[in-house]
């Protein structure tokens, strides 16, 4: 195995470990589970930080992948709905990894991050329900507005709450609807 590929996948499943809570994992440890030094990390890396953003961007773009119901006999929309969940359904259960992907992609803005990924998803199924100049903001509204939401859920807890999966669909599929039809 490259030795790259060992590290970060070392640091993953450390990821995975402590929920996303990075402050928990050190270099020291990484480097003693892949057993090799410390330098090599840094060598490699450059920085904890670094290395702990291209491991969650890895999850994350995993979880994207998989976002995909094309397999279902549904409707368009239903696509579009069931390939907006998957990935917010992550945010709720993943907190911590969640909170840096988005952060490094609104630092960052890269034009394969995570967050642009997602849209190119959106976006693919929101075409199949109309094409004209505004879908694709369209999708860019729906994926930065969860986001938000997301980011900013202990707020609205009075008001909405993120984490119960009943309010997030309705949520989801409220915002779909509204901004891109009823049933298609």
């Amino acid at each position: 195995m490259d030795i790259k590929q060992k590290i970060m996948g070392v640091t993953i499943d450390l990821i995975r470990e402590t929920n996303g809570n990075t402050a928990k994992i050190t270099i020291r440890e990484i480097a003693k589970r892949a057993d090799i030094g410390i330098g090599l990390i840094n060598y490699h890396f450059q920085s904890k930080t670094h290395l702990i953003d291209l491991c969650v961007q890895q999850i994350i773009s995993g979880v994207i992948a998989q976002s995909n119901p094309d397999t279902e006999q549904l409707l368009p929309i239903e696509k579009l709905k069931r390939s907006v969940k998957i990935p917010v359904d992550f945010l709720a259960d993943n907190c911590e990894i969640s909170k840096i992907s988005i952060l490094n992609d609104l630092v960052q803005g890269q034009e394969n991050d995570n967050t642009f990924k997602t849209l190119a998803r959106f976006y693919f199924y929101a075409s199949k329900l109309e094409q004209d100049e505004d879908t694709f903001f369209k999708a860019a509204f729906l994926i930065h507005g969860l986001q938000g939401i997301f980011l900013r859920s202990r707020l609205y807890k009075d008001k909405f709450d993120f984490y119960d999966k009943a309010q997030r669909d309705n949520l989801i599929d409220n915002l779909v609807e509204k901004l891109f039809g009823g049933e298609k």
